[in-house]
């Protein structure tokens, strides 16, 4: 968690002092492994410092303070950039990162055990795997899902995750316990995550799109949207994580990707003429809905999982998460892509509003479907039980 720190407030400072493009791009990658870091240790320290029986409460209230500081954070950047620069974005994040230093060292416990070490050389692998596949569904969207560059990424890929298996069998210390891969609460809530993130995520890279391209809106109007989503997931969020306290994991998971996937089906009926009202109340039934699967499919993976292995289990839950808007881009994309080349509609906003009524109910059933993974080991784990 202190390192995540550092690193990151080291990052914005660096960044704030620059006067060019290239370094401030070039600091920009350990600032997101800075990121990356708080927002996967984040959920295991609270995970650890609460029973099984609160986990779900205090994890829902944990994702909804992290929306909440997203949210406030895009707010005051954007008042700092109009106001004193873009330079402030940056700096005025070093007394944040001071602060939250000294909030760490003061209020969480060591808890590493003895003996342990961290393999460097296998999360090098790790990350070569994931970078490759990453690389490979990005030139999919981009080339074709058969072209040479992201063929040869495939294979890449496959040579790489063997790699990963070699070294995880070698290693004294593996990176990641198998064990939890036997628990199936763990499993379901990995895929579930991915599935969901796969579908949901088109509501960030789309309808931005529908919104200015086909209604014809103001951008003030696309921010109010995307704010309605984002308190709506706040809520969504908390209560999530609360529902999955007292009814269960699995039903909250399937609950709240249900209520998404209504949310998505009903933003993918509008048109240019829909009025601004509904298209709110869409955008914040899907945001409600997407805040409480987060919130009980990170109770649901982490409830059961050892202590000690929380912060393997959260890391699952974050890889899961980056690879499913990754998914979500190449594959929702491609979708829009082919519907928009059979369109007959006389204008580029016509075609994009036809593809984009195929698109978001695909996304739909994606996450409803991705809901009904958290089913996945239950009769294992209720025998376990």
């Amino acid at each position: 968690m202190l390192a995540g720190v550092v690193l990151y407030t080291v990052s914005v400072a660096i960044i704030s002092l620059q006067g060019s493009l290239s370094p401030i791009v070039g600091m920009r990658v350990p600032q997101g492994v800075g990121v990356a870091i708080l927002f996967t240790v984040g959920p295991a320290i609270v995970a650890r410092a609460f029973g099984p029986e609160r986990r779900g409460t205090a994890l829902g209230f944990t994702l909804a303070a992290m929306g909440a500081g997203q949210m406030a954070g895009t707010l005051g950047g954007g008042w700092l950039s109009l106001n004193i620069g873009w330079e402030a974005i940056f700096w005025a994040r070093v007394p944040i990162g001071v602060a939250t230093f000294a909030l760490v060292v003061i209020g969480v416990r060591e808890t590493r055990r003895p003996g342990q070490h961290f393999d460097w050389s296998a999360a090098a692998s790790i990350f070569v795997f994931l970078f490759t596949v990453v690389l490979a569904l990005s030139f999919a969207r981009l080339d074709g899902w058969l072209a040479l560059r992201p063929v040869i990424l495939y294979l890449a890929s496959l040579g790489t995750a063997g790699i990963v298996l070699w070294r995880h069998r070698a290693s004294f210390h593996p990176i990641f316990p198998v064990s939890l891969l036997r628990v199936g609460e763990f499993r379901a809530g990995v895929l579930s995550n991915f599935v969901v993130t796969s579908g949901t995520f088109v509501m960030w890279f789309l309808f931005p799109f529908f919104v200015a391209d086909v209604t014809n809106r103001s951008t003030l109007v696309l921010g109010a949207l995307l704010a309605t989503m984002a308190a709506a997931t706040l809520v969504g969020s908390g209560a999530g994580g609360w529902l999955a306290d007292r009814f269960g994991d699995r039903k909250s998971t399937i609950a709240g990707a249900a209520i998404a996937a209504a949310g998505l089906w009903a933003v993918g009926d509008m048109t240019g003429a829909s009025q601004l009202a509904s298209v709110a109340l869409a955008v914040a039934v899907m945001g409600l809905g997407f805040g409480a699967h987060q919130a009980a499919v990170y109770a649901l993976t982490l409830r059961r999982a050892d202590s000690g292995h929380a912060g393997s289990a959260s890391a699952a839950l974050a890889v899961a998460q980056t690879l499913g808007t990754v998914t979500s881009i190449a594959v929702m994309t491609s979708l829009l892509a082919w519907r928009e080349g059979k369109s007959d509609a006389a204008s580029d906003a016509g075609m994009f509003l036809d593809a984009y009524g195929v698109v978001l109910p695909v996304a739909a059933v994606v996450t409803l479907v991705g809901g009904t993974l958290a089913m996945i080991g239950y009769r294992q784990s209720r025998n376990e039980s």
